[in-house]
């Protein structure tokens, strides 16, 4: 057990650590919410009230619950990684793994879902079908007897 958790911490470490990956964050971050910081930074110091109001409203919207920032940031570092390093196959390689095992599981959960949902509709449509109320009711009798009095 500890040496599956080492493993799996040191491969952890050498993704991270990697200063092709980081330059990538690095840049990502940049785009995504350091321009926010140099805008109020700025706004403030030279006294330019929409450049200081913006940076303070996007610094705002990155501390609400719920905000995509993170998964954005590190989707733009993907790409930035594949594009400026694509020699860096180790890391490449890893990321494509990991992207094709989050794809399994993801599958995997979602045709759970399904199965689950499917089954209780099979359920309810079989119980819709025999009613024992309904088949009782289903005695047309009145209009049969109206026509045969009418032939007679």
């Amino acid at each position: 057990m500890k040496e599956n958790t080492k493993k799996k911490l040191r491969s952890l470490w050498r993704a991270v650590s990697n200063p092709h990956l980081l330059i990538s964050v690095g840049l990502a971050w940049f785009i995504t919410n350091g321009w926010s910081y140099c805008f109020f930074g700025f706004g403030m110091y030279f006294g330019i009230k929409w450049m200081y109001r913006i940076g303070a409203f996007w610094m705002g919207m990155l501390w609400l619950p719920g905000t995509p920032e993170k998964l954005v940031t590190f989707i733009i570092a993907i790409w930035l990684l594949e594009r400026l390093f694509p020699d860096d196959t180790r890391t490449l390689a890893k990321i494509k793994k990991k992207r094709r095992e989050v794809h399994e599981a993801t599958k995997l959960e979602f045709e759970k879902i399904r199965a689950k949902f499917s089954k209780k509709k099979r359920r309810n449509d079989a119980a819709e079908e025999v009613r024992p109320e309904d088949t009782a009711s289903a005695e047309p009798s009145e209009p049969e007897q109206k026509d045969s009095e009418q032939d007679t």
